[in-house]
């Protein structure tokens, strides 16, 4: 779980990286060895949060998107 957020984490607050996470989830999957089940929520529940984050999503938004998306990661893994 620990790294679905710190990915997540770095998403929202990179656009350049989060471009990566939506459309080369294999590399991401790779370069952070993910498990079969990590990696399927990256590219379901992830990916589908990642299309509706706004471009960029503003500095002071950041935190508050990262503890949301955290959230929905440990109910995807629970």
């Amino acid at each position: 779980m620990e790294k679905l957020i710190e990915i997540a984490n770095k998403a929202v607050a990179d656009y350049g990286f989060r471009q990566i996470v939506q459309w080369s989830p294999k590399d991401i999957v790779a370069q952070w060895q993910l498990s079969t089940r990590e990696a399927e929520i990256l590219v379901g529940v992830i990916k589908d949060e990642m299309d509706r984050l706004p471009i960029p999503v503003e500095p002071k938004d950041v935190p508050v998107e990262q503890e949301r998306l955290a959230g929905v990661i440990q109910k995807a893994l629970g």
